[in-house]
């Protein structure tokens, strides 16, 4: 199939992984005590499939949780944090421009080369809402439509750290991309603003209530919506020695988001973030 299958045994992780491992595993303690179900999402899940851990080339850990229980995570679990880890969401004074929340590690950092501006983050796990879409088709394209308005405001009001070395961006965002650079505009860089536009949007349909279910601040937008059906009451699958768990239908999922999900991409398409792991000396090293 041209596909590895990775067991802890053959294949040793990154420094970088297994730091992102370490947070994850304290991630993970506090949401089975707070009984906080939750999925592995996009190159987790695809991690978990293919090589049973992380994907070799990987800097990160995706997990979604409901929109209910994801707000009552984001707001208990610093109580519950070792005191080099840390919640991060736009919501706090921090300069964290994401939509989603992150648990980080202060202690160590990841250089990010795909903006404009080059910067540095702490290393991290991304935790997304799960949000739930209306059930009537005409009604869900203009709401898709709406958030798509919202979204792409609020990466214009953030231009700077955009990724935009990200393959295979949608003619449309290409052509934004490159009219915000040709004419230099910024939207203001009040991005918080846009935030708090998106995360009413977002919130408007409840899980329990609809037969879609969306990642939609994830990498792939609406390739991340599916049939509720899909996740079911999730399934368990090998990741780095545990058992965690993911979407029921694995294959639809993968399918939907990458296609022939078992073949590897090209080289130049695996670090999609452009990160590297910083060494104490300040230079970077790749995340394999």
């Amino acid at each position: 199939m041209g596909f590895s299958t990775k067991t802890n045994e053959q294949v040793a992780l990154s420094d970088a992984q297994a730091k992102i491992l370490d947070i994850f595993e304290h991630v993970k303690k506090i949401l089975d005590a707070e009984s906080i179900p939750f999925f592995l999402l996009g190159g987790t899940l695809l991690g978990a499939v293919r090589h049973k851990g992380f994907i070799p080339w990987d800097d990160d850990i995706d997990i979604g949780i409901e929109r209910d229980e994801y707000e009552r995570f984001v707001e208990s679990v610093a109580k519950f944090l070792p005191a080099h880890l840390e919640v991060r969401s736009y919501r706090d004074a921090s300069d964290h421009h994401y939509y989603f929340s992150r648990i980080v590690d202060k202690r160590f950092y990841m250089s990010r080369e795909g903006s404009i501006v080059s910067r540095k983050e702490n290393l991290w796990v991304d935790i997304f809402p799960l949000d739930g879409m209306p059930n009537n088709g005409i009604v869900r394209r203009v709401h898709m439509f709406r958030l798509l308005w919202v979204r792409m405001w609020y990466h214009i009001a953030c231009f700077d750290k955009v990724n935009l070395h990200r393959p295979n961006r949608p003619f449309m965002e290409r052509m934004i991309i490159a009219l915000v650079k040709t004419f230099h505009f910024q939207g203001g860089k009040n991005y918080k603003k846009w935030l708090v536009k998106l995360d009413a949007l977002l919130r408007k349909y409840k899980v329990k209530d609809s037969h879609w279910i969306v990642n939609f601040m994830g990498q792939y937008k609406f390739r991340e919506m599916f049939p509720k059906s899909y996740y079911g009451n999730g399934a368990l699958y090998d990741f780095e020695g545990m058992k965690l768990t993911g979407p029921e239908d694995y294959h639809k999922v993968l399918s939907q988001m990458y296609g022939d999900y078992m073949k590897e991409p090209e080289d130049c398409k695996k670090n999609v973030h452009a990160a590297h792991m910083m060494k104490p000396d300040g230079k970077t090293d790749e995340a394999k």
